[in-house]
């Protein structure tokens, strides 16, 4: 199958230097997977940057942030709820009707994969 592999860490700014598509050899499911990712792909709005998972350094903050400061190190969460529904009040985030997965459905929030982004103090 193919893959977007990295062989290494760089601090070149130059990723197509370690970025290749790659052919490896599919997995094989263990008795308590699920695979997937044949099929339909998801109605994702173009363009997009992916990105649910990444980490950095914080560069800047808005006005109303409290808990994190310019030069923290920061790893997101890609879930986004609303918050103040019920099922977000009770702590299952997870569950919300209006969640929205960053770096997927996010619209200006693009995802991670980029050399600076954005996303509420929350995440």
């Amino acid at each position: 199958m193919k893959a977007l592999v990295y062989d290494e860490y760089t601090t070149d700014d130059d990723f197509s230097k370690i970025l290749k598509i790659k052919d490896i050899p599919e997995p094989k499911p263990k008795p308590n997977d699920i695979w997937g990712m044949r099929g339909k792909p998801l109605a994702i709005p173009l363009p997009h940057i992916s990105g649910t998972d990444a980490a950095g350094e914080v560069i800047a903050i808005g006005d109303d942030v409290k808990n994190i400061k310019v030069g923290d190190r920061v790893v997101s969460h890609g879930n986004m709820s609303c918050r103040v529904c019920k099922t977000c009040t009770k702590g299952e985030e997870y569950n919300c009707k209006k969640r929205k997965i960053w770096g997927f459905e996010t619209g200006p929030l693009w995802g991670g994969y980029c050399e600076v982004t954005h996303l509420p103090e929350v995440n």
